[in-house]
């Protein structure tokens, strides 16, 4: 009994180290990893397992720490200027509609690879693209040639004004006070709207957001 609770108390230890490290080396989405985030990741996720088959916690949180400390000391020393190619470089694989064969080989990139990437961003011709760059992550940009680009409102002449931020403003049937400020109202004008709009009160309320012209949208429980 002494044993799984020792087991349980390791689990509940490794979670919470896990978070506290999530949180200490900053947000990224996955998609913004390098392949050395990647690598790291997976030395951390390696070392954090360990108390869950040795006893041996303390060389296990010194371990997660010193990782954390030196991906610290790297993602701060990126931002530096002498530093920026610690997290990789963008390279340019097509320019001028023209595939950089040189630039493909030292990305380990194949004409395949290529395309597939290609086809995700919507383009399925190398000719409907001007310059394709390869960010550090390995997502790839592409910025088409201007007779492949969709028609902006600026092509068609056409005056449309700036679309601003939406805010939350109830969320499960709790006014988000804070969030007030920024949406530029106060909570005598939001009950207001929510009577005017729903006949309701934010007890009603499961989900309302306020754009930049003062719109409220309002979902109702029983709406749900």
């Amino acid at each position: 009994m002494i044993a799984l609770l020792v087991y349980i108390i390791r689990c509940f230890v490794m979670i919470i180290t896990t978070w506290l490290i999530c949180n200490f080396i900053g947000k990224k989405s996955l998609a913004q990893f390098t392949p050395y985030d990647v690598a790291i990741l997976f030395i951390i996720s390696n070392v954090i397992s360990q108390p869950l088959v040795n006893k041996d916690l303390f060389k296990t949180a010194l371990g997660v720490i010193i990782l954390a400390v030196g991906i610290l000391i790297i993602s701060r020393l990126s931002l530096f200027r002498k530093f920026y190619g610690v997290d990789g470089m963008p390279s340019v694989i097509i320019a001028n509609g023209k595939l950089i064969k040189n630039e493909l080989k030292r990305n380990h990139l194949n004409i395949y690879t290529l395309l597939s990437m290609l086809r995700f961003q919507g383009y399925n011709k190398i000719a409907d693209v001007n310059y394709a760059i390869l960010e550090p992550g390995g997502q790839i940009s592409v910025i088409p040639k201007s007779s492949s680009r969709p028609p902006t409102t600026e092509d068609m002449n056409l005056n449309v004004p700036d679309e601003g931020l939406t805010f939350a403003v109830i969320i499960d049937g709790k006014i988000n006070k804070n969030i007030l400020t920024y949406a530029k109202i106060n909570e005598d004008w939001l009950l207001r709207e929510l009577h005017k709009t729903s006949k309701a009160k934010p007890k009603d309320v499961f989900y309302a957001e306020v754009d930049s012209n003062k719109k409220l949208y309002v979902n109702l429980y029983k709406d749900v």
